[in-house]
């Protein structure tokens, strides 16, 4: 469970290192990455941020060696804006759940588009469909062995 100033303080990095990396760095391999993350260790020392990046020329590797190159500049960024007692130690790794989303998202997309439909165009099995909805089924009809009602007998004026 996180204290309240853990939580404080991963907002506030979270924030912070969104637009520093997304804007202000000036290397060309980051110029598409994402901050999808923070966690702060309980001693507010530590800090894992995880990445993505949006740029299919590069590799996890080239990105994450570009915030590692990149981390002495955001830790002395942070010392500046927020007021904490010590600047935490970065470390990056790479998110790849947005990589995995959009792979889940394709084959649901997928299979929806393999599944036949119905002759009123909704998705579903076409064949024998009658005998599937136990509405139709005489033997599940309660009212099937009972004669019918006797017509309503109008009152003569």
């Amino acid at each position: 469970m996180s204290t309240i100033r853990q939580q404080r303080v991963t907002e506030l990095l979270f924030q912070e290192l969104s637009i520093m990396i997304g804007n202000e760095l000036a290397d060309p391999r980051l110029s598409l990455v994402q901050v999808t993350n923070v966690v702060v260790s309980r001693d507010l020392r530590n800090v894992n941020v995880y990445v993505s990046h949006d740029d299919d020329e590069l590799t996890k590797r080239e990105v994450l060696q570009g915030l590692r190159h990149a981390t002495p500049y955001l830790r002395r960024q942070l010392a500046l804006r927020c007021s904490l007692r010590a600047v935490p130690e970065l470390s990056f790794h790479y998110d790849d759940t947005p990589e995995k989303a959009a792979r889940v998202d394709e084959l649901l997309r997928k299979i929806a588009a393999d599944r036949p439909t119905t002759n009123d165009g909704t998705p579903g099995s076409t064949e024998n469909k009658g005998a599937a909805n136990p509405a139709n089924n005489p033997a599940n009809n309660a009212n099937a062995n009972k004669p019918p009602a006797p017509p309503a007998q109008q009152a003569s004026q």
